[in-house]
């Protein structure tokens, strides 16, 4: 029985879950929108929305109480060690995400499955997304062709 057993584990020791959930929330704050598997999007979808709602928290202290605001941005340096990623969360995702309740990103199922295994993906993007995260897709699309 799986009574209060919480999270998934997604065939993977802790150290390689902790990892993943690491790299997808980095993938997503760097672009905007990746394509995953369903498993490993809801799985991560909830750690990401904590690191968001902390995100906004020290964006409100920033200006008022340093100290608070330190404190904030070290929590969220524990699960974000790059500190280029750790700004753009502060200074972009969270003011986009300001007023906003909850619930930050959206998954959309793709209608093709993964080629090798005949996984379920998925669309994980921002409910709101910045126009310059737009561009820098449409402008990826164009340098590769």
């Amino acid at each position: 029985m799986r009574h209060r057993v919480a999270g998934r584990k997604l065939t993977a020791d802790t150290q390689h879950r902790i990892a993943l959930r690491r790299n997808l929330a980095r993938a997503l704050f760097t672009n905007g929108r990746i394509i995953t598997t369903e498993a490993k999007a809801k799985a991560t979808r909830r750690f990401v929305d904590r690191l968001i709602t902390r995100a906004k928290k020290a964006h409100a202290l920033r200006d008022s109480d340093r100290s608070a605001f330190v404190h904030q941005v070290r929590l969220l340096a524990r699960d974000i060690p790059d500190r280029a990623i750790l700004s753009l969360l502060v200074d972009r995702i969270a003011p986009m995400c300001a007023d906003r309740p909850g619930g930050y990103t959206r998954i959309i199922r793709d209608a093709k499955n993964r080629l090798g295994d005949n996984g379920p993906r998925v669309v994980w993007e921002f409910v709101d997304r910045p126009p310059e995260m737009d561009e820098d897709e449409d402008a990826g699309k164009s340098k590769k062709k």
